[in-house]
């Protein structure tokens, strides 16, 4: 019996240990930022761009991709229609609720991937190109991801849908990006359409800075548990045009703010304009020298070593040319403090307004009804006031 309770305890500590090397060997979800130019390549930001993640919805631009050179090659048109599989049918959310033996559009097929994010539609245009199965259309994109220089990017899926062996960088994203824009410039156009109508219901696009920061005009969201919150996004403003990848955002609302604060910070580097972002809108210096296109041993650096700093001479929120009162010992420190003596000084601006106030009242004639009391000195200079109170009040 003892021997049983021995073995049955060796049983439930291996289990334990088994499940604790599952949880913790779970990869961490990849951060990581690119910024391009799309008309040379030139890459104006990055941060940790070759970390390698998972590209969850991204994919699609892959299939899409495939779609236009079907398309221009004749080998699709933009109103035939193609068939759903059962296949197809049956994949995880997001989807339009294509059942089998339905027939959709490449154009709308299209639209639904590029808006909606559809995985139906999207496994209906693989199979369509892939001769009937989605696993050799997979290796059709992959084909072309790594004629395109997208060395280290695997597609197993349509999609993006979770699979372990489908994987791709930040920089390759961009790469995918990019191309979309050079080589489909006519149909680039699909990723701004902000909604679409399918069978009396109407689709949003995911990507929420569409109408809401000047000059953005595509591409594509992306999620997955495994990745993150992805975003690939291009801007065009004062004739200039930038595409940004976001990937492993811990939520929309960061993901989103991440690509803001990219995009507005390098389009005023590249114009010498300032940025509409507000004063300060980086949470620590670390993000503004990524922000700034500095390396992440660099960052890693300027965080952890120590460096000699002297006084720092700084303009102020008035315009003012300001030297901080204390020797900062790090870049953070000096973020921080300057921070601080912009947000002290504003405090004591407005401080000092009440109390003139005060001294304008107490300056002013004291009109009331009661005549002030009478003395030797101002006996005169009562009556006056006294008299002024009593014709006024008429």
């Amino acid at each position: 019996m003892q021997a049983c309770k021995q073995q049955a305890k060796k049983i439930s500590y291996f289990l334990f240990f088994l499940l604790a090397l599952g949880v913790t060997s779970l990869p961490a979800v990849q951060r990581a930022s690119i910024v391009i130019c799309p008309e040379t390549g030139a890459v104006l930001h990055e941060s940790n761009a070759d970390a390698i993640t998972h590209p969850a919805s991204l994919t699609k631009m892959m299939t899409l991709y495939l779609t236009f050179k079907a398309i221009r090659e004749k080998r699709l048109t933009v109103d035939q229609k193609i068939r759903v599989s059962k296949h197809a049918s049956r994949q995880e959310p997001t989807r339009l609720g294509l059942k089998p033996g339905d027939t959709i559009t490449v154009k709308n097929a299209i639209l639904a991937l590029a808006i909606k994010s559809a995985n139906d539609a999207a496994v209906a245009l693989a199979e369509e190109l892939g001769n009937g199965s989605e696993p050799y259309f997979s290796q059709i994109m992959t084909l072309q991801a790594h004629r395109l220089g997208m060395q280290n990017t695997v597609f197993k899926n349509a999609s993006g849908l979770p699979n372990k062996h489908q994987i791709t960088t930040a920089r390759d994203m961009a790469t995918l990006s990019q191309s979309l824009y050079k080589h489909f410039p006519e149909y680039f156009r699909f990723f701004k359409v902000q909604q679409f109508v399918y069978k009396g219901q109407t689709h949003r696009n995911h990507n929420h800075l569409l109408g809401k920061i000047k000059g953005v005009d595509g591409i594509k969201t992306g999620f997955i548990n495994a990745s993150g919150f992805n975003l690939a996004a291009s801007m065009v403003r004062d004739n200039r045009r930038i595409i940004a990848v976001v990937m492993g955002g811990e939520s929309i609302k960061a993901r989103d703010k991440k690509m803001i604060t990219l995009l507005e910070a390098t389009h005023a580097r590249l114009t010498g304009k300032k940025s509409s972002q507000r004063e300060y809108p980086y949470a620590s210096i670390d993000d503004l020298l990524l922000t700034l296109g500095s390396s992440s041993n660099d960052v890693a650096s300027s965080s952890n070593q120590k460096r000699n700093l002297k006084k720092a001479v700084y303009l102020s929120r008035h315009g003012k040319i300001s030297t901080l009162e204390t020797k900062p010992a790090s870049l953070n420190d000096l973020f921080t403090e300057i921070c601080k003596e912009d947000v002290s000084s504003k405090k004591k601006g407005n401080s000092k307004q009440p109390l003139k106030k005060k001294k304008l009242q107490k300056s002013k004639p004291r009109l009331t009804k009661t005549p002030l009391k009478k003395s030797s000195k101002n006996k005169t200079k009562n009556k006056l006031v006294y008299k002024k109170t009593k014709k006024k009040r008429k």
